[in-house]
C-alpha cells in the first residue's frame, strides 16, 4: 500500500516527524489525489521552492480551490482583504509594499521596543508569583504577544480580548485543510470588525501622531510612495495573525524543549549570549509554521518529478527542518547547534519573515523570563500539555506546569 499524506489525521496534526520521516525517504516528492496537490519534503527542495520565480507566492486561487462552493460567495470580501496582503503579493508589488511595511519591523525599532517586551512579561509574571501551578500557555505564553500586538495596534488594554478573538478567527479560516464552512461564514465579520476598530485608531493617529509602530506605517515613504489605506488595513490583519498566531507558538514550543532539556535552559540562565542560536534551534525544532503553500505559474522539476503549471505545491518546512541531510541528529534539540540558523521556520528568497526580529526578541524576552521568574518550573505529570489540533501550525493550547 503506497503512502498516503493527510492533514486530518491525529499523527499528522500533533506530532509530524515520524511522518516526515517516511515521506522524506520513501517519496520526497510527493502528489497527492487527495489533495491535488504536489508536497515537498526536502530540505534541498523546499529551499528551492521558496526562491522559484515558477512557484507564484501570490496564491489566492488555492484557498478558494479549499472552500466549499456554496461559500465563495460568502468569502469573496475576505479574498479580497487577503489579496492586498504582502504575504500574498509577487514581484514588483511585493516588493512594493514590503519596502513600506518593512519600517516597522527594522532592528532599530525593535530595539526601541525591547524595554516594553521586558514590562509585558513582568505584568503577566506578576499575575503568577505565589502560585503553585499554572498553565503557561493561556496565562503567559498565548496572551504575551496579544499583548504587544494590541499595544503595536494603539489599542487599551481592555481591548486585547477582542485581539485574541480576531486573530483565533483569522488562524481557523487559514490554517484549516479544508476551510469549514463555520470558518467561512465567521471569517468576514471578523475582518469587518477589526478594519472598523482599527480605521478610527489610524484617523486619530493621522492626527495625532506619537511616533510609535502604527505612526511608522501610517508615515511611511519610499520613492514617493505611501502605504494606501485599503493596504494599510489588509495588512494590519495580516500582522496581527503571523505576529500573534506564530510568536505564541514560538514561546510554548520553546518552554516544552527547555523543560525537558533542562542543562540547556541552566546554560542560558549563566550565558544570556546564548538566546540567539538557541531562539533558532527551538524554531528549527518545532516550527511554528509547518508548510506554506506555493502555485505553479511554470512547469518546474523537483526531484526528476514535473510539477505543472496551475498544480498547488505544499513545502513543509517541518520536514525540511528535520532533513539529516542538513541537521545531523534533527531530532535532537541542540542551543548549540552550529546551523541552527539555517532553519526554514521563517520561510526563505523575498518571502523572508518580516517580523523575524520581533518574534526572535518576543521568544527571548519571554522564556528568559518565566526561568528568571520561576527557576524551578517543571511539567505537571497529572495534567500533560495540549497540542494544537492543525497540521500547519506547532504549538500548545494549555501547558500545565508546577512552579
Amino acid at each position: 500500500m503506497g503512502l498516503d499524506f493527510r492533514f486530518d489525521l491525529p499523527e499528522t496534526q500533533t506530532d509530524p516527524v515520524a511522518v516526515y520521516r517516511r515521506f522524506r525517504e520513501a517519496e520526497p516528492v510527493y502528489w497527492s489525489e487527495r489533495y491535488q496537490a504536489w508536497f515537498l519534503f526536502r530540505y534541498a527542495d523546499v529551499s528551492e521552492a521558496l526562491r522559484n520565480p515558477a512557484l507564484s507566492e501570490k496564491r489566492i486561487e488555492a484557498f478558494r480551490r479549499l472552500i466549499p462552493p456554496d461559500q465563495l460567495d460568502v468569502t469573496a470580501p475576505a479574498l479580497a482583504t487577503l489579496e492586498r496582503w504582502v504575504l500574498f503579493q509577487a514581484g514588483e508589488d511585493h516588493r512594493r509594499q514590503r519596502r513600506l511595511f518593512s519600517h516597522g519591523f527594522m532592528p532599530r525599532a525593535i530595539q526601541e521596543l525591547e524595554p516594553r517586551l521586558h514590562e509585558v512579561a513582568a505584568e503577566l509574571l506578576d499575575g503568577l508569583r505565589g502560585r503553585s501551578e499554572f498553565d503557561a500557555a493561556t496565562e503567559y505564553a498565548i496572551p504575551f504577544p496579544v499583548t504587544v500586538i494590541a499595544e503595536l495596534f494603539g489599542l487599551p488594554p481592555e481591548e486585547r480580548p477582542r485581539v485574541a478573538r480576531w486573530s483565533d478567527e483569522i488562524a481557523f479560516f487559514l490554517t484549516s485543510i479544508p476551510i469549514p464552512a463555520e470558518a467561512c461564514v465567521r471569517i468576514v465579520p471578523v475582518l469587518n470588525e477589526l478594519t472598523a476598530t482599527m480605521e478610527r485608531v489610524v484617523q486619530d493617529r493621522r492626527a495625532h501622531p506619537r511616533g510609535e509602530f502604527l505612526d511608522e506605517l501610517i508615515q511611511a515613504e519610499e520613492g514617493g510612495q505611501v502605504i494606501e489605506s485599503a493596504d494599510l488595513m489588509a495588512n494590519l490583519a495580516f500582522v496581527l495573525f503571523a505576529g500573534n498566531e506564530t510568536t505564541r507558538n514560538l514561546i510554548g514550543n520553546g518552554l516544552q524543549l527547555l523543560l525537558d532539556s533542562p542543562a540547556a535552559w541552566a546554560e542560558l540562565s549563566a550565558d544570556p549570549k546564548l538566546w540567539e542560536n538557541a531562539i533558532h534551534e527551538i524554531l528549527r525544532c518545532r516550527s511554528s509554521v509547518q508548510l506554506i503553500s506555493r502555485l505553479a505559474v511554470a512547469d518546474v522539476t523537483f526531484g526528476g518529478k514535473t510539477i505543472r503549471a496551475g498544480h498547488q505545491v505544499f513545502c513543509l518546512l517541518g520536514s525540511a527542518n528535520h532533513d539529516p541531510e542538513v541537521f545531523p541528529e534533527p531530532e535532537r534539540f541542540d542551543i548549540h547547534r552550529t546551523n541552527a540558523s539555517d532553519h526554514l521556520a521563517f520561510g526563505a528568497g523575498a518571502h523572508f519573515c518580516l517580523g523575524h526580529y520581533l518574534a526572535h526578541a518576543e521568544g527571548r524576552v519571554a522564556l528568559s523570563r518565566l526561568r528568571g521568574a520561576f527557576p524551578g518550573l517543571r511539567r505537571n505529570p497529572e495534567r500533560p500539555p495540549e497540542l494544537l489540533r492543525d497540521a500547519r501550525l506547532m504549538g500548545y493550547t494549555r501547558f500545565p506546569v508546577l512552579a
